[in-house]
């Protein structure tokens, strides 16, 4: 019941006030995609270091925006009943360390990046948080070269082809349905003369499954303003990925906490070179 009640409270925070207070540049949204992401953490232990999450694809006329749902659901939280997000989060802080982590993680989820296509017009911006900091970055929106494969298989009722592309500094394989006419994926993968509801690359470390479409009554979708509210700080690119990337291979305790979603009293005891995975996009610097 209490998931019930939480789940309408989100709700209504996001179809009301995020919609009139929170949302720049809103324009209806056409579609909905929910996929399911996966992410391995580790290289070195893939069959343990890894995590499910559930993200959101809003297809608008112009635009689209793609995130975490537990994430976005979160901050809809915060800013539309702030003293009830404070109190649940109180609550939790009388569990154990790692119930709280746990309680937390299920909250705010893990994939704190937001992702803009065609906005600005001819762009794609990004927005995550990490470090203290909300980033942002804007580049131009450069789209997959995609080659078409023979292969085609059945994804929640849609007959898919296959296409395959080298993006980003990795391989992906795609699967695309010609029958719902969008061009658009998640994450930053798009192009394909269809709706794209599979995807991966070839290490395994990245994996989308489309898990349900909605066209019903869904919010708008927009630029979420909420960030700038409370400071933004807009770099290049490279920065933003550079700046992930000394983060996570830092040696700090609330680092390894982050990273593994555990108490830092049982989070294996690392010094440097603590990441054993890297992003979506690997072609970038990777300063320290």
């Amino acid at each position: 019941m209490k998931d019930i009640v939480t789940y309408i409270i989100l709700t209504i925070c996001s179809t009301q006030a995020w919609a009139d207070n929170w949302l720049r540049d809103a324009e209806p949204t056409l579609l909905e995609v929910r996929y399911t992401r996966t992410q391995v953490t580790d290289t070195t232990m893939r069959s343990s270091r890894y995590f499910t999450e559930e993200t959101m694809l809003r297809i608008g006329p112009s635009m689209s925006r793609f995130c975490s749902v537990p994430y976005y659901y979160r901050d809809s939280l915060m800013f539309c009943a702030p003293d009830l997000y404070w109190q649940m989060e109180a609550a939790s802080f009388h569990k154990d360390p790692i119930e709280h982590d746990r309680t937390t993680l299920q909250r705010s989820g893990r994939y704190w990046s937001t992702i803009y296509k065609n906005y600005p017009a001819g762009k794609l911006t990004e927005t995550s948080y990490f470090d203290l900091t909300n980033w942002r970055y804007t580049e131009d929106w450069e789209q997959p070269e995609w080659e078409m494969c023979e292969e085609t298989e059945e994804i929640l009722g849609y007959q898919c082809f296959k296409a395959t592309t080298h993006y980003r500094g990795r391989r992906w394989t795609a699967w695309f349905a010609p029958e719902i006419p969008f061009h658009d994926g998640p994450w930053k993968l798009c192009g394909l003369p269809g709706l794209i509801l599979e995807a991966g690359d070839d290490t395994g470390e990245y994996h989308f499954i489309a898990c349900g479409l909605m066209q019903s009554d869904r919010p708008d979708v927009g630029y979420l303003i909420h960030r700038e509210k409370r400071g933004v700080t807009n770099v290049t690119r490279d920065q933003f990925f550079n700046n992930w990337w000394h983060y996570t291979n830092t040696d700090s305790s609330a680092n390894i906490r982050a990273m593994y979603g555990v108490s830092s009293s049982t989070a294996p005891q690392e010094s440097k070179s603590i990441t054993h995975h890297d992003k979506e996009e690997t072609d970038y610097p990777h300063d320290l």
